[in-house]
Order: structure tokens, then C-alpha cells, then sequence
């Protein structure tokens, strides 16, 4: 159906608006079970059709940044039948249908396909606007429009507030009812048993029994993991560390009003949790959690007994950098900072546990469920190196000092031919590093020159228009939590503009990471936001299902969970299968990567853990890039 009108050139797809076939918008037939839902149709009173086929950040723009809808017309994937041309002149409204502003859309790389995401498009840049208040993009041709979006300096606000609140959705051991949590997702507290966990070396012994309650579910699973938590504490550090005026005290939670940011408020439940999991000796255990995958619903019914270790090195050190991290942090606060000397005291403690005893790089065999948190010899050495610049920061001690210059270069930003988006939460650390007064010439230098090297690569900044969304990564980041490298792309510009200093290369990669925002927001091939049900902030097309405990299948909230959480992401790895269960998904590894995805949270054989799982870390790390754009 498409081939009359892939045409390669500029002007003539231009012209193809307005050839005497005339304008087209055409639905095609229906998707297959699971797909994200077409946004089409009548959805808000009083205003023209909606259209997914163009794409806008639902939620809007800052009034001085770039502002480019993408249109875009399926030629392959599960939606290639949705076919669509633009008229020859688009408009910018107001929600009250006054056209402000009009131009031609501009085809995208000389009408070719994204291989991306299977798509062929135009863009249609209506920058010069900076007027705050409520519009849509409208093609008057085929009289449909984009989803209704803010142009305002508070733009981003509510988005924030409502991804920090998914933590407070993840505490165990904590009620979740008014005026904290939002009706319908409340409920009481759960794994009260926590307060008795046993050791899983041990389990018949009362004598082992540790208080280990409270605390984050990890993921869509219950369980904890001290290691994980790399990815979440450093990323909302450096959050806040980057934009403390963004984290005020109204967030809606238990601790709000107190007078301090909520944001760190929040990730203290997590701290005073992680710091019952260390041992006097400094040991911290792997993991705590189930033995079994018999959980019960509603979760305060799950009275299963719970179990915690062995200990291990891996644990020991990432704990050792998580609370020498935010030791930092939380001294700058009258009230925290005898909390910021216990936290300093447990990371040094951590830190001499992981230097006198032998390395544990398998101590995690399974028998508590569900992901391995065991780490390898060469990621503990990662480790170290994050945890000594940290220590260093706070102690000044040669020790870490030595450990720094011995450890940084095993740092994939390092090791590698460019700086990664892989383990970014921990990467910007050796940007930390370079404002230290112990920090060694040479490794500066060292780090500087991949930071340039890195942002004048188009295998790791591209120029805006390498992607269709206007936010690409490598192709082979599509996969299992493909949100995390994204998220990690997109924060890793950041950095680099910081430290390379004002020019044209610090506006393009905050450009680079500001598109990347966006495709979070409905700049995606899937015309929706990734994160939960947010047409409460404006959101027209949300995603509305998580594979989750808590919030997923088999439960009241299977498809309306709490807002503000981020899934997993598009995976061309997908590995679920249809079994003896209703309904397909064979096609969703046969997608383009970028639409490898599906609106599911179907259990085994069809495992949308793979697709639909939120992590506490993806949260973070999309926190981290987006808290560098509110105001």
C-alpha cells in the first residue's frame, strides 16, 4: 500500500500533499493483541480528531527550547497500514483554536525509512514560539491534530512529581492510604515478616533473625538487592545535586512539610533500609527476599517467611559508595548531618570489609528469588573506583586517592572506545571526580579527553537528524530495560556539556538530550508516554500496563496503575511465547527495534516482565535526565 508514495525525493514528497490523489490519513486495520492502542478520534469535547501520527511531548515544551512535531507515516511494523500525509502547511493552536503560527512540515532524510522504527516522516518546527499556554498542532488537510501540550517555564513539574512518587508506591512495610497515597491504589503495609528475616544459610535458627523491614521493592518483584541500588541512588543524587531548587518539600509524601526535599527524604526510607543489611563488621548481604515464587495477593495476605544473604563483597562495596555518596549530600543538612556521619562511618567500615576479605563474585545461587545480584571480580573493581571518589570527596585520604587512579580506568567510559551509556550512574563519578582537589593531573586529563572525544563522535552524538524521533541510540540498545541506556545517552550529554564548557557543542548535546526527554513524553514511534497513566498531567496515550506484584496481572489495578512509572522498554530480544494462553505475541520480536513493544502484563510463557517491568533504577535514571529540565 505504500509503494506509490515512497518517493526519494524532498520536493516530491512535499508535493504529494497536494497531488490529485489529494491529502491522506488513512486507518489501516487492527493491531495485533497487546499493541499500545491507536490515539485517534474525538478525545477531547470541542476540538478536531486526535492523531498518534503526530507526535509531540504530551506533556510540553520549556519556552525557550526547541520545539519540533514529528509526523510520521508507518511503512512497516504492526501499524504500517495507519497511513499518513500532510497537508502542505501545518498550524500551531491555541486550545481555544487560534492559529498562531504556520509552516511546511520538512520531510525527514530525503523521504527515507527509519530503520529504527520502521517509519518514514516530516517535522514541523514551530521554535519561535515561546507564548505560554495550551496548544496543538493542526493539518488542516486532513483536519486532525496532536495531542494538546504546554508551552510553560513549569512545564516538566507535575511529570517529576509524579515519577518520585512511584517510590513512595514501592515501600514495604508502609500503609499506603490518604492523604499519601491516591485512590484507588492503597492498601496496607506489607512483609511486616521482614522484622524477623532469617538467614537463607541458616533458616530453622531463630538466632539469625534480623530486622530488615522497610525499605523499595526492587522492580514489578518484591524482593531487595543492595547492589541494584547503584543504579538508583547515585542517579538520584547527582539529580538533585544538579537541580536541588526542583526537589521541594510538597511531593505528597508521609515526610513532606518537614522542611527538607522530598526527593532525599524518599531515598532515605531506602538508606535507613540498606543500612540494617550491613553487618557490624562491615559485610553487607547480597540480597533479601522470597525462596519461593508462591506470593499471595492481596500482598498484606503474603505472609511467606523471608530470608536475607550471604554477604558478600560485591554488596560490601557497592554499599560502601552508595553511602559515601550521599554522606555527601545529606551533610549539607543541619538536621541530617549526624545521619551523614553514620553514613560516612558504614561506607568506610564497608569499604575495609571489602579490602580484607576474599572476593565473592558468585555469592548469589539463586535460593532467594528472583535477579542475581552477585558481581564479578571486574565489577567490584568498578566498584572500588566509584566508592574511593566518593570517599575521597568526603576524607581527602590518600588511601582513596591511590585506589581512584588504580581503579577509574576500569570503568567502561574508560576501557572502552567511548564513553558509555552503560553504568552512566556510576560514569559520573569521574566527572565528580575532576572538581577534586587531590584528583591526579593525568587522570583528569584522561577524562576530559574521552568526555571530547565522545561528543564529537556520531556513534555517540549524532547530529539531531540521524533519527527520526530525534533520539537515537545504538541499535543494539534495544533490549530487555532498553529505557536504562536511553536514559543513560541522554544524562551522559549532560555531563560532557559541563564539563567541555559554553559552544556549539554544548548546546547540541543538550539538544541530544533534551530529544531523548522527549521520546519518553510521545515522541516515539508508539505515540505514547513510558510512563503510567498520566492523562491526569496531560498525557493523551499512556502506557497502561506493568508486569508488577503490586499494581499487574491478576489484580484490581491490572490496567490502571499508579502514574508516573517507567517500563522496561522496547526489546527486539524478546523471548515470550503465546503457550496455551489467549491471544499473540510472535510478532512483537518481529517488529522494527524501535516498535518492539507491547501494552501487556501477561505472565509465563509470555513473560512482559521483559517489556513491561518497571525497576527502581530505569526511574531513576529517567529522574536523572529529566530533573536537568525543570524549572
Amino acid at each position: 500500500m505504500h509503494e506509490p508514495l515512497m518517493l526519494a525525493a524532498a520536493g516530491l514528497l512535499a508535493a504529494a500533499s497536494c497531488s490529485a490523489q489529494g491529502p491522506l490519513h488513512r486507518i489501516g486495520g487492527a493491531y495485533p493483541p497487546f499493541a499500545v492502542p491507536r490515539l485517534t478520534g474525538q478525545t477531547v469535547p470541542g476540538l478536531p480528531p486526535v492523531t498518534g501520527r503526530i507526535q509531540v511531548d504530551q506533556f510540553g515544551y520549556l519556552p525557550d527550547a526547541p520545539k519540533v512535531a514529528v509526523l510520521s507515516d508507518p511503512v512497516q511494523g504492526y501499524n504500517a497500514g495507519d497511513d499518513y500525509v500532510p497537508g502542505r502547511t501545518l498550524e500551531l493552536r491555541t486550545r481555544e483554536g487560534k492559529t498562531v503560527f504556520s509552516a511546511e512540515p520538512k520531510p525527514w532524510n530525503g523521504g527515507a525509512t527509519d530503520p529504527a522504527s520502521g517509519d518514514r516522516g516530516w517535522w514541523f518546527d514551530f521554535s519561535s514560539v515561546r507564548q505560554q499556554g495550551e496548544y496543538y498542532v493542526f493539518d488542516p488537510a486532513n483536519n486532525v491534530r496532536s495531542p494538546v501540550f504546554r508551552i510553560a517555564e513549569d512545564v516538566f513539574r507535575p511529570v517529576l512529581r509524579a515519577a518520585v512518587r512511584t517510590y513512595f508506591y514501592q515501600r514495604e512495610a508502609t500503609a499506603l492510604q490518604p492523604p499519601h497515597a491516591e485512590r484507588p491504589w492503597v492498601g496496607g503495609p506489607i512483609f511486616l515478616q521482614d522484622r524477623k528475616a532469617r538467614s537463607v544459610l541458616d533458616r530453622q535458627n531463630p538466632r539469625t533473625e534480623r530486622d530488615l523491614s522497610g525499605g523499595w521493592m526492587d522492580a514489578g518483584d518484591t524482593n531487595k538487592y543492595p547492589p541494584f541500588n547503584n543504579g538508583v541512588i547515585h542517579p538520584l543524587l547527582y539529580a538533585y545535586r544538579a537541580n536541588p531548587k526542583a526537589f521541594t518539600d510538597d511531593f505528597g509524601i508521609p515526610e513532606s512539610g518537614n522542611g527538607l526535599p522530598d526527593l532525599l527524604d524518599e531515598l532515605k526510607f531506602q538508606l535507613d533500609w540498606l543500612l540494617k543489611m550491613q553487618e557490624p563488621d562491615g559485610g553487607v548481604w547480597v540480597k533479601m527476599g522470597d525462596i519461593d515464587y508462591n506470593g499471595k495477593y492481596p500482598l498484606e495476605t503474603d505472609d511467606r517467611p523471608r530470608f536475607y544473604g550471604p554477604k558478600c563483597t560485591g554488596a560490601s562495596i557497592s554499599v560502601a559508595g552508595q553511602f559515601a555518596h550521599a554522606a555527601r549530600v545529606y551533610g549539607q543538612f543541619d538536621r541530617w548531618k549526624p545521619f551523614a556521619r553514620t553514613l560516612q562511618e558504614r561506607a568506610e567500615r564497608a569499604w575495609r570489609y571489602y579490602q580484607n576479605n576474599p572476593k565473592t563474585p558468585r555469592s548469589d545461587d539463586g535460593t532467594i528469588k528472583s535477579g542475581n545480584a552477585s558481581r564479578s571480580i571486574e565489577d567490584q573493581q568498578r566498584l572500588e573506583a566509584v566508592a574511593a571518589v566518593h570517599l575521597l570527596a568526603l576524607t581527602g585520604k590518600r588511601e582513596y586517592a591511590d585506589a581512584v587512579k588504580r581503579r577509574a580506568p576500569t570503568l567502561r567510559q574508560l576501557s572502552e572506545g567511548l564513553w558509555s551509556p552503560y553504568e552512566a550512574d556510576m560514569a559520573e563519578a569521574l566527572v565528580d571526580y575532576l572538581s577534586l582537589p587531590q584528583a591526579d593531573p593525568q587522570l583528569s586529563a584522561r577524562i576530559r579527553r574521552q568526555l571530547e572525544a565522545s561528543a564529537s563522535s556520531d556513534q555517540w552524538a549524532p547530529p539531531i537528524a540521524q533519527d527520526l524521533y530525534r533520539a537515537w541510540v545504538n541499535p543494539e540498545s534495544y533490549h530487555w530495560g532498553s529505557v536504562t541506556p536511553r536514559a543513560g545517552f541522554g544524562h551522559a550529554a549532560l555531563t560532557a556539556a559541563k564539563a567541555i564548557g559554553d559552544g556549539p557543542t554544548k548546546a547540541r548535546l543538550r539538544e541530544r538530550a533534551y530529544g531523548l526527554l522527549q521520546w519518553f513524553h510521545g515522541v516515539n514511534p508508539l505515540s505514547a508516554t513510558m510512563l503510567t497513566n498520566m492523562g491526569r498531567h496531560g498525557a493523551e496515550l499512556s502506557v497502561m500496563r506493568i508486569w508488577h506484584a503490586r499494581w499487574g496481572f491478576g489484580t484490581p489495578f491490572a490496567d490502571n496503575p499508579p502514574p508516573g512509572y517507567v517500563v522496561g522498554g522496547p526489546n527486539k530480544q524478546f523471548g515470550g511465547s503465546n503457550g496455551d494462553r489467549r491471544g499473540d505475541v510472535g510478532w512483537i520480536a518481529q517488529q522494527p527495534p524501535a516498535k518492539a513493544y507491547a501494552d501487556f502484563n501477561e505472565p509465563w510463557p509470555m513473560n512482559s516482565w521483559e517489556i513491561t517491568e518497571n525497576a527502581i533504577y530505569y526511574q531513576a535514571n529517567y529522574i536523572r535526565l529529566l530533573a536537568e529540565f525543570v524549572r
